[in-house]
């Protein structure tokens, strides 16, 4: 009885460090968003890093949305030059005469509940920074296919980022 009792708590503790040692896996660092000057991810600042990709809200023929439809993020050693562990940092411009809202996710269809995902809203004029370790595109993007777009505008023309790995 003893053995079986204690047998029974070995196998409990276990399960509990194993199953949260892999969420914390999936949740390395976080998105940060912020200004040049003022924001910073897992502990470097936005203006010490290089912009990977800048998108733009602008209006195309009769439609607004997200400029470039597709964008590609190589995190490939030999196409980036061995990140060494740099975080992503992404370029958000609203060009409109309006407010404008950028959602960037996985597709529903691929996401976990510790999916990453980015929302903000900017001012027309309005430029904002978006940090994001490399580990959370690398471990929490399933399809290496992530979707941005404006959800408040039903006619947006959303994009994707596809993340070489």
């Amino acid at each position: 009885m003893m053995r079986t009792s204690f047998f029974i708590l070995c196998l409990g503790v276990f399960l509990i460090f194993g199953l949260t040692g892999s969420a914390f896996a999936l949740q390395s660092g976080g998105v940060e968003i912020g200004d040049l000057e003022t924001g910073s991810v897992v502990g470097q600042p936005f203006k010490e890093l290089d912009v990977d990709i800048a998108f733009t809200a602008m209006k195309v023929g009769n439609k607004q949305g997200w400029y470039p439809p597709t964008a590609i993020l190589n995190l490939v050693a030999q196409g980036t030059g061995g990140r060494a562990g740099r975080p992503v940092l992404l370029q958000v411009t609203n060009k409109l005469e309006s407010d404008y809202s950028f959602h960037l996710t996985a597709d529903s269809a691929f996401a976990g509940p510790t999916s990453m995902t980015a929302k903000l809203t900017l001012k027309p004029g309005e430029t904002k920074f978006i940090g994001i370790p490399t580990s959370d595109l690398t471990y929490v993007t399933a399809s290496n296919l992530l979707n941005y777009t404006n959800p408040s505008a039903k006619d947006d023309l959303g994009g994707q980022l596809l993340i070489l790995r």
